[in-house]
C-alpha cells in the first residue's frame, strides 16, 4: 500500500467537506419515506402481545376489497430470515417468543384504516413460562427457547496455568459487572418500500447491508437471490441498528408487494421502532485478575454472558468480539475465559456500535480502576506497567507487528489533562455538601474488519470504471449512513489517480449494479474497501501503461481512450498470508490490525442529588492515517457522546418482557445540554496494508467511554460501582447500602 509523504498528498489527510452535505442541508436528499409510486399501498404489522405463548388461532375481521392480510401460511418459501442461524421466522407461526414479535401483516391504501383493522384481529394464545433474563436462561429450569440449553453460541479457552497463577499471586481482585440495553435512537426510523420487479421484487430502503437483505429473504420468498434487487435509499443514521433488522422488515414489504402485485411501503413510528427493533446486548461479566509483587498482571479469569433475546441474529459474532476484547490492552501469561450468548424471551439484540467490545471493556477497565485503588497506585501507572506494545502477543497469541499506538494514546490524554495530579487531589476530597470533582481513565482497542475468518468468508469485491468523459466511477455495496464514507472513499480514488475530487463518483448501492464489497460494519470500510479501491486505481494506471507513482493519469487516459470508452478494474480482498485464525481453538490473529484509544473523563458530582456533570472529555485515537481529519473528529465527538449516554442516562429496562421506555420522552439520550467540551486527539501509526496507512475509526470512539466515566465518579465519591447506566438513583442506592468508603 502506498506510503506517501504528507506534503505530497492532495486529498488524503485534508478536511474536505462531505460530498452529501448540501443535498441534506437543502432537503434535496430523498429518504425512503419521501418515495412514492403510483398505486402504492401501506403496510402494517400485527404483533404479539405475549412474552411467550403458543398461537392457537388468528382471525382477521372482514377486510375491505382494497386491503390484504397475510400470515405465515402465505409465505411461499421457508419461514425464516437467513443469517447465521434459521431460528428467526419472518412471521411467527406456532409460537411467539417476545412482545412485539410480528405475527401478521396488512396492506392497504389508508394507514388509519389499517390500524383500525389491526385492532380487530383476534389472536388466541396459550401461555408458556417465559425466560425473563440471562440468569434464568442459565438456570435452565424452563423449556428452552433455542436448542437444548438456550445457548446461541459459546467460546472458551485456557492459556497457561491460571489456577496456579491465582493460587500463588499475592493480590487477587474480583468483580461482577453489568451493562444494560441501549437503543440506537437513529434520527430516521426503520423503513422499506418494495414492488414487483422483473419476475421478482425490488426493495428500496434504509439499510447498512444490501446483500444481507438479498440473502436473508431469498428463502422465505422462494426466489433466487438475483431476482431480489435491493437498493439503499438515503439513510438517516444506523449505528448497527440497520445491519440485521432490515432483513426482517424487507421480507415483510416484499411479501406484501408480491401478494398484492403493488408497491408497498412500511415506515415505523418511533414507538414501534423502539419496541421491536434490536438493541445492544445486556451483559454480565464475572472477573478475577491477579498481580505479582511488582503490580504486573499474572492471571485473568473471565465469564461473559450476553443476553441475545428471543432470536440469535448476530449474537455469535457480537460474542466473539466481546471475548476477544475481554483481556483488554494488557499482557497475560495465564487466562481462563468463557463466553456465552443466551436466549431469553426479550426483544432480540444485535449489532450496535462497538459490537460487544463496550461491554467487555467496561468490565476489564473497571477492574483496573479498582485494582489501582487497592494497590495504592494511580490508574495510569498501573496500565503503563501492563500495556501491550509492539512485538507483544495478544491473549490469543497474535503478535502485534506494527501500528500499535495504545501507549501513545494513553500518554497523550494523561499529559493533556494532568490526570495523575488531579486523580490524587480528588481522592483527598472529604466535603459532604456541594460538589466533588472526579477524573477517570480508560485504554482500549478495536479490531479492524470482521472477526476471525469473517473477511476470508466475505471475499469483498470492488470495481472501478474510468471514462474520460465522466471520470472515476466506484462500484461498491458499502453505504453512506452519515459517517462520511462517500467522501472518504472518493478522496482515496482521487488521490490514487491524481484527478479532481469532483471527477470521482460512487454508484448508489444496488445489488444488481455493484459487486458485493461486504456490509458497512466492523470499522472495515476505509481499510478493507478503501484498500481495494486504491488497488483498482493502480490497475487502471497499469492498463494504460503508467507507473503506480505517475501523476498525469487523466492526460494519458485522454490520449489513449475515446471520450466514451472505458477501462475497468476489479479487486477481491485477500486476507494477508500471515493472518491466521483457528476458530475451533479460538487462537491466532483475530484481526489484521487494531485501532487504539485512550480517554479521560472529568466530572462534577452534586452531593445532594447525585447528578453528574461531565465537564470535559479528552479522547486520543490512533487510527493509522486520518483520510479526512474533520470527519474523524466528528466520529470521535459523536461516538464519545453516545458512549456517555450509554454510561450515564440511557436507562432501558424490561418488565415481564415489556420495554418500559418506548418513546424519546422517557428513553433519554444526550442532548446539546449534556454535551461537555470534547477534545479529540488524532494519532497516526500507519498500517502498511491500509490505504495511505488508514485503519478504522467508526466504532472505537464509543468503546472506552463507560469505564472512564464511571471511574471518574468513583474518584469523586470514593466508592466502587459495577453497573451501567450509572444513574443518580443507582449512585444513591450504592452509597446508602454499601458501608465501605474509599475516600
Amino acid at each position: 500500500m502506498q506510503k506517501a509523504n504528507k506534503t505530497s498528498l492532495q486529498y488524503v489527510g485534508k478536511p474536505i467537506a462531505r460530498v452529501d452535505a448540501l443535498d441534506k442541508i437543502c432537503g434535496r436528499a430523498r429518504y425512503v419515506d419521501d418515495l412514492t409510486m403510483p398505486g402504492m399501498l401501506y403496510g402494517y404489522t400485527i404483533r404479539s402481545t405475549r412474552q411467550r405463548a403458543k398461537i392457537i388461532s388468528i382471525q382477521f375481521p372482514a377486510l375491505p376489497a382494497d386491503v390484504v392480510g397475510v400470515t405465515a401460511k402465505d409465505i411461499p418459501g421457508k419461514n425464516y430470515v437467513a443469517l447465521f442461524n434459521t431460528d428467526q421466522p419472518l412471521l411467527a407461526e406456532q409460537v411467539v417468543n417476545y412482545i412485539g414479535e410480528p405475527i401478521a401483516l396488512l396492506a392497504g391504501p389508508d394507514m388509519e384504516i389499517l390500524k383500525e383493522l389491526a385492532n380487530q384481529v383476534q389472536i388466541e394464545y396459550q401461555e408458556i413460562p417465559s425466560i425473563d433474563n440471562l440468569e434464568e436462561s442459565l438456570v435452565g429450569n424452563k423449556p428452552p427457547i433455542f436448542g437444548q440449553d438456550n445457548v446461541f453460541k459459546s467460546y472458551a479457552y485456557i492459556k497457561g496455568n491460571p489456577a496456579q497463577a491465582f493460587a500463588t499471586s499475592p493480590t487477587v481482585i474480583s468483580g461482577t459487572y453489568r451493562t444494560g440495553y441501549q437503543e440506537h435512537a437513529y434520527l430516521e426510523t426503520q423503513g422499506m418500500l418494495a414492488f414487483p420487479y422483473q419476475s421478482g421484487v425490488k426493495i428500496i430502503g434504509s439499510m447498512q447491508c444490501p446483500f444481507y437483505i438479498q440473502k436473508g429473504i431469498a428463502p422465505p420468498l422462494n426466489l433466487p437471490p438475483e431476482m431480489i434487487v435491493v437498493e439503499q435509499a438515503v439513510t438517516g443514521g444506523a449505528f448497527g441498528g440497520k445491519e440485521d433488522f432490515p432483513s426482517l422488515l424487507a421480507g415483510h414489504v416484499a411479501l406484501l408487494a408480491l401478494k398484492t402485485g403493488k408497491p408497498v411501503k412500511m415506515i415505523y413510528d418511533r414507538h414501534e421502532d423502539i419496541l421491536c427493533t434490536t438493541k445492544r446486548h445486556p451483559s454480565r461479566t464475572i472477573h478475577r485478575i491477579a498481580f505479582d509483587q511488582q503490580k504486573r498482571l499474572t492471571a485473568l479469569a473471565v465469564d461473559i454472558v450476553l443476553d441475545g433475546g428471543a432470536h440469535s441474529t448476530l449474537s455469535q459474532v457480537v460474542l466473539a468480539r466481546s471475548a476477544l476484547s475481554a483481556p483488554g490492552v494488557y499482557r497475560w501469561a495465564n487466562i481462563n475465559l468463557q463466553a456465552r450468548a443466551v436466549a431469553t424471551n426479550q426483544v432480540p439484540t444485535g449489532a450496535f456500535r462497538g459490537f460487544g467490545a463496550p461491554q467487555a471493556f467496561f468490565a476489564i477497565e473497571q477492574q483496573m480502576n479498582h485494582a489501582a485503588y487497592r494497590l495504592g497506585i494511580d490508574p495510569y501507572q498501573l496500565r503503563k506497567i501492563n500495556l501491550l506494545r509492539e512485538g507483544d502477543a495478544t491473549a490469543t497469541g497474535q503478535v502485534l507487528k506494527e501500528s500499535v499506538g495504545v501507549e501513545k494514546a494513553l500518554d497523550a490524554v494523561v499529559n493533556k489533562t494532568d490526570f495523575v495530579q488531579k486523580y490524587w487531589n480528588y481522592r483527598q476530597q472529604n466535603s459532604q455538601t456541594g460538589k466533588r470533582k472526579g477524573i477517570g481513565l480508560a485504554a482500549f482497542f478495536h479490531g479492524c474488519g470482521f472477526t476471525g475468518k469473517g473477511e476470508e468468508l466475505i471475499k469483498a469485491t470492488a470495481t472501478v470504471d474510468y471514462l474520460p468523459s465522466v471520470g472515476l466511477v466506484i462500484r461498491i455495496a458499502n453505504v453512506e449512513m452519515g459517517q462520511g464514507m462517500a467522501t472518504v472513499l472518493r478522496q482515496v480514488g482521487a488521490e490514487a489517480l491524481c484527478i479532481p475530487l469532483e471527477r470521482t463518483h460512487i454508484l448508489g448501492p444496488n445489488t444488481a449494479e455493484v459487486p458485493n464489497s461486504g456490509p458497512t460494519v466492523a470499522s472495515r470500510t476505509t481499510m478493507i474497501v478503501g484498500g481495494l479501491i486504491y488497488q483498482c486505481c493502480l490497475d487502471l494506471k497499469q492498463q494504460i501503461g503508467m507507473a503506480a507513482e505517475a501523476a498525469n493519469f487523466a492526460g494519458v487516459a485522454a490520449q489513449k481512450l475515446n471520450p466514451d470508452e472505458h477501462i475497468s478494474a476489479t479487486r477481491h480482498y485477500r486476507v494477508p498470508p500471515d493472518v491466521v485464525w483457528d476458530e475451533e481453538r479460538f487462537v491466532g490473529d483475530a484481526y489484521p490490525v487494531y485501532s487504539w484509544g485512550a480517554v479521560v473523563v472529568e466530572v462534577e458530582v452534586e452531593l445532594l442529588t447525585y447528578e453528574v456533570t461531565v465537564t470535559k472529555l479528552t479522547a486520543a485515537h490512533e487510527i493509522g492515517k486520518a483520510i479526512n481529519p474533520i470527519l474523524v473528529e466528528g466520529q470521535i465527538e459523536g461516538g464519545s457522546l453516545q458512549g456517555l449516554g450509554y454510561a450515564s442516562l440511557e436507562n432501558l429496562v424490561s418488565h415481564q418482557g415489556q420495554l418500559q421506555q418506548v418513546t424519546l420522552t422517557d428513553y433519554l439520550i444526550p442532548t446539546i445540554l449534556d454535551t461537555p467540551e470534547i477534545e479529540p486527539i488524532i494519532l497516526e501509526e500507519p498500517y502498511s496494508l491500509g490505504p495511505y496507512g488508514a485503519k478504522g475509526v467508526g466504532e472505537i470512539p464509543f468503546v472506552g467511554i463507560a469505564p472512564a466515566y464511571v471511574g471518574a465518579v468513583e474518584n469523586a465519591l470514593g466508592t466502587e460501582f459495577f453497573e451501567i447506566p450509572l444513574t443518580p438513583e443507582k449512585i444513591y442506592r450504592q452509597l446508602h447500602t454499601h458501608t465501605e468508603d474509599r475516600s
